[in-house]
């Protein structure tokens, strides 16, 4: 797939989506844009931002950058091993992938199964991960909806006899990466190692449709999730070398240089405590301009 029909997808699910300087944006948070796709390295030039900002409510663009120019050093979550297998996984690891395989079936799934089966797994995967479900109403079904009319994303799913135990929504880019988008599962069934199985299962098979395949998880997050990171890094995957620009509007950044404002930013997310989603994105933003230099970059 091309970035413009992943472009497309993410327009009809509710995103807002713009283009400049020859890329596909997307509004990821409030007023905050990323790249599309998210793995593809980018020097954008002074031009783009400005034809982004001057849109109008855009508070800044996120997207990875040369790993020798400016921006946070940070990582690619990948697996681009061509001898990718469970021999190349700890004993642990292993066995926990044989549990699985033998208790799950693993198997492509379509998006209307998902629609119908997820549900579940979806709200008990963001109650694990004190976040609010963002795919609620009409919204689920309207993303099922666009992702099956969408070449390039696959569904695929592990099952506990009837129960969608764990999904995985897959993205192939012509340029090589596959991006694993959406990975989701139920509580009541985590003993049956479904995401294990899943994770395994999918990153082997995907692995083997080219000769230069390679699976991501997508950027460093913002927030600190590094149980969720280490467990990738457990199935065979690894942190590959990037840098990630944070660039805030040029207005906001002037605000933001004061070293006294951006203290008391972060107090006040300190202050939100756990029901502070908005201000702890808001804050790993600051975080990222701040140790990447954006914030002292003086532009034209």
């Amino acid at each position: 797939m091309k970035p413009e029909p992943f472009a497309r997808f993410l327009e009809r699910t509710g995103h807002r989506v713009m283009r400049a300087g020859g890329v596909d944006w997307y509004e990821g948070g409030r007023g905050f844009l990323i790249s599309v796709p998210s793995h593809r390295v980018l020097s954008p030039s002074d031009d783009a931002f400005d034809e982004l900002f001057a849109a109008g409510g855009v508070y800044g663009v996120r997207f990875p950058a040369p790993v020798d120019g400016v921006g946070k050093l940070s990582y690619q979550i990948v697996c681009d091993d061509r001898d990718f297998g469970l021999e190349k996984l700890s004993g642990n690891v292993r066995s926990k992938i044989r549990r699985g395989l033998k208790r799950c079936e693993v198997r492509p799934v379509s998006f209307d199964e998902i629609a119908r089966l997820g549900r579940t797994a979806d709200s008990d995967t963001m109650i694990r991960q004190g976040r609010q479900p963002k795919l609620t109403g009409e919204a689920w079904d309207r993303y099922w909806q666009a992702a099956a009319e969408t070449e390039g994303m696959e569904g695929w799913g592990a099952f506990v006899g009837d129960d969608l135990a764990s999904f995985l929504v897959t993205v192939a880019f012509s340029d090589g990466p596959v991006e694993f988008l959406l990975a989701r599962s139920r509580s009541d069934t985590l003993g049956s190692y479904p995401n294990n199985a899943l994770i395994f299962r999918c990153t082997e098979e995907m692995l083997k449709r080219s000769s230069d395949a390679k699976v991501t998880f997508g950027l460093e997050s913002l927030e600190p999730v590094g149980p969720l990171d280490q467990f990738k890094f457990s199935m065979g995957f690894r942190a590959q070398e990037v840098r990630q620009r944070v660039v805030f509007h040029p207005l906001l950044r002037r605000v933001l240089g004061s070293s006294q404002v951006r203290k008391l930013v972060y107090r006040w997310a300190a202050q939100r405590g756990p029901e502070g989603g908005f201000w702890r994105k808001a804050t790993g933003l600051l975080r990222f301009a701040e140790e990447g230099g954006d914030l002292a970059l003086q532009r034209r």
